[in-house]
């Protein structure tokens, strides 16, 4: 399957999870976070999981700036991490509303370039 034809199959995946009544977040986040590295979105992934990160890096007790450390770390460590630190602290639904405000971004980045075209 091409990237394009790829792209769009996710696409409309992604736009089904924007949905705030969703009651079980976790296993979606993953699914998110596991789609955008199939569609090669690593670096997108990455900028989420350290922003979010960043933000609350005083309720996770972090003492090394994350920006400094990321590259240190595999993308998963820091995904688990994030994912652990959010669970613990109550924080999944601001996780998942970065993810989802993230590929609502990228998706009209798509749509946006795909009329252009």
């Amino acid at each position: 399957m091409s990237l394009s034809l790829k792209r769009n199959k996710y696409l409309q995946l992604f736009q089904t999870i924007n949905n705030k009544n969703i009651k079980y977040r976790g296993p979606l986040l993953l699914r998110i976070y596991g789609l955008m590295n199939e569609l090669e979105l690593s670096n997108e992934n990455r900028y989420i999981l350290c922003n979010f990160i960043d933000q609350n890096s005083e309720r996770f007790n972090l003492k090394k700036d994350i920006y400094d450390i990321n590259n240190d770390v595999s993308l998963n460590q820091l995904f688990l991490f994030a994912y652990s630190k959010a669970r613990t602290n109550n924080l999944i639904p601001k996780l998942y509303s970065e993810y989802v405000n993230t590929v609502n971004a990228l998706s009209q980045k798509i749509d946006t370039h795909a009329n252009i075209s």
